[in-house]
């Protein structure tokens, strides 16, 4: 189903936030003036009393600013809606009027000191919960530049941002949908045409279809690569120099922290991830096998191997599915789910200008809000569970923590959601009597663990060693960064069974790693995440005993990430903490192969 032709209940409605421009550009210049009336607080953070009010009005300040960056976000769905493009347009332009005006704050917060920061924290009920905050600001405090730089800085912050921008702007806002002409044939290459295609297909008639399919849905990338190739280079060069300008020695000291997730910590995930790799090919040589290919290309890889009558499921049905498998965690978590998939607040279906994927949006001031681009399968319901995992947990820390504990890390926000994919998994499993369905079962689970955990790692690999490459002084060309790749791949999975199409497509495949350019660093702590909620899944199993889980849930960001893995029996220094994620991965190869060899 296309977006235009949806319930409106299954559409996000904030544009009822702000009936009227008039009404938005109100709101926005009485923002400005509360903004305008911090800068008032200029050399006066030394008295506790004026610190105390001064933070207490910030803390007003920002949610006073809330709706309109709620009101904002329906950008993600109509990215050429131009009433919202004109007024975001509107909003950056004027803000801008307060780029550097604030840099003196954490100058004044550092002339105060640790000590008494806290201690003027601490003293007030509704503000000492900030102490974690200021601990951090401390602990980092050597790398705070003078302020007549960080006012230069701040005031080119936002063209360097363009950088990020165009990417965004070049992967989405431009694109249309393609068409492709095949053996007299006309297919309108969409998200769903290429979800059925690369599932539901003939593995031999269909092979070169899927093929040429793949490649024209990825066209633009294709005939943009070098213009990627050079943006990508310029983040990774702004990072590594944003990096050394507040004395750091380069990226891995901003990047890895050893407080934290260290530097050694993410070689050793590495390290794990290519020793335990075999299980990977091994797969995908058992499709191989199975599907009797002469050549086997990555487009094969995904097939539904059985055939069966193809099940579509509505969003209610989903959304019943979810319930069911989710009601072990017991009624307080069904209780917010509900909250979290009301009317309006999970916008389903897909639309040529809204944002691919899925993801959730938070907030301090409103409920969370959820994006997907709903196909009516298995799938599609695996992606909604996975989202309404990271609403309700937001949720749940909202109620359980007071800002800004309530607030926490990606790396902690996806043990909650891909938990929540464990669940159903077994519960699809386990209610699932026809055996053909039950092999499909299998393999996508089986590829949900190498996308989230193998490959991640393996495209964590490659981030890392182009941003090693930029530091020594080297220009990342098309070449070079197709060349890492290969590399990395190669270090991380071992050798490939797959063959080439059109090897050219790695030229540009990296492209559609969309976090490399928005969230640098971020991959890893996806399949960390991944681990973490696979460690906790276990232990449910042997329990059935929800509080663990929930007590994770509501913890929020209260401890550091690492110390909250720790406390819930996650050692990130110890690579023996993968091991559970390896086992049932292979368990669960092992499994596939015999029920395959049954049908054979």
């Amino acid at each position: 189903m296309k977006r235009i032709d949806a319930e409106n209940k299954y559409k996000w409605n904030l544009l009822d936030l702000y009936k009227t421009d008039e009404d938005f550009l109100k709101d926005l210049d009485i923002y400005i003036e509360k903004n305008k009336s911090l800068l008032a607080y200029e050399n006066k953070l030394n008295i506790k009393e004026t610190f105390i009010e001064f933070l207490k009005k910030s803390i007003e300040v920002d949610k006073s600013g809330s709706k309109i960056g709620h009101f904002l976000k329906y950008l993600y769905i109509e990215q050429k809606n131009e009433r919202l493009t004109n007024l975001d347009s509107i909003y950056s332009k004027k803000m801008q009027q307060f780029d550097g005006k604030f840099s003196w704050i954490n100058e004044e917060i550092k002339n105060v000191g640790e000590t008494l920061i806290l201690e003027w924290l601490k003293s007030d009920e509704k503000l000492k919960h900030y102490s974690k905050s200021y601990k951090d600001f401390f602990k980092h405090i050597k790398y705070l530049l003078p302020q007549k730089d960080r006012e230069l800085i701040s005031k080119v912050s936002s063209s360097s941002s363009i950088i990020y921008e165009m990417y965004e702007t070049m992967r989405f806002k431009d694109n249309e949908e393609k068409v492709l002409n095949f053996n007299g044939k006309e297919y309108i290459v969409n998200q769903k045409f290429i979800s059925d295609i690369l599932t539901y297909s003939d593995p031999i008639k269909d092979q070169e279809l899927r093929a040429l399919a793949s490649l024209k849905y990825k066209e633009d990338n294709n005939f943009k690569k070098h213009t990627f190739a050079k943006i990508y280079d310029s983040i990774v060069k702004e990072e590594i120099e944003s990096s050394k300008l507040v004395g750091m020695k380069g990226f891995k000291e901003n990047f890895f922290d050893d407080d934290d997730f260290a530097l050694d910590d993410f070689l050793n995930l590495i390290e794990f991830t290519s020793k335990n790799s075999k299980v990977y090919y091994r797969y995908y040589q058992i499709i191989k096998n199975f599907l009797g290919l002469e050549k086997f290309y990555g487009t094969d890889s995904g097939l539904e191997l059985i055939k069966a009558e193809k099940k579509n499921y509505s969003v209610e049905e989903a959304k019943d599915i979810i319930r069911n498998s989710l009601k072990v965690l017991g009624n307080e978590y069904l209780e917010n789910l509900e909250k979290c998939w009301e009317d309006h607040k999970v916008d389903y279906f897909e639309d040529e200008n809204k944002s691919t994927g899925a993801f959730t949006v938070s907030s301090y001031t409103y409920d969370s809000l959820v994006s997907l681009n709903f196909t009516d399968d298995v799938d599609s319901i695996s992606t909604l569970a996975h989202e309404m995992g990271h609403a309700v947990h937001n949720l749940f820390a909202k109620q359980n923590q007071p800002k800004p504990l309530n607030g926490f890390s990606n790396m902690i926000a996806e043990v909650a959601s891909t938990f929540n994919e464990h669940l159903l998994f077994d519960y699809l499993i386990r209610n699932e009597t026809d055996e053909n369905r039950k092999i499909t079962l299998i393999q996508n689970r089986i590829e949900f663990i190498f996308n989230n955990f193998f490959s991640a790692v393996a495209d964590a690999k490659f981030e890392f060693s182009c941003y090693e490459e930029s530091e020594k002084g080297e220009t990342l060309t098309l070449e070079k960064i197709s060349n890492i790749l290969k590399s990395s791949i190669k270090e991380t999975l071992g050798k490939t069974v797959f063959d080439k199409y059109n090897s050219d497509a790695i030229n540009y495949s990296w492209i559609s790693i969309s976090h490399i350019f928005e969230q640098p660093f971020y991959i890893y702590k996806y399949a960390v995440s991944i681990a973490v909620s696979f460690k906790l899944y276990s232990e449910f199993k042997k329990t059935n005993n929800p509080d663990v889980i929930l007590n994770f849930l509501k913890d929020g960001g209260s401890l550091e990430v690492t110390e909250l893995f720790k406390k819930y029996g996650f050692d990130c220094k110890d690579p023996n903490s993968y091991n559970e994620l390896v086992v049932e991965v292979e368990n669960l190869v092992n499994e596939f192969d015999k029920l395959l060899n049954k049908k054979s």
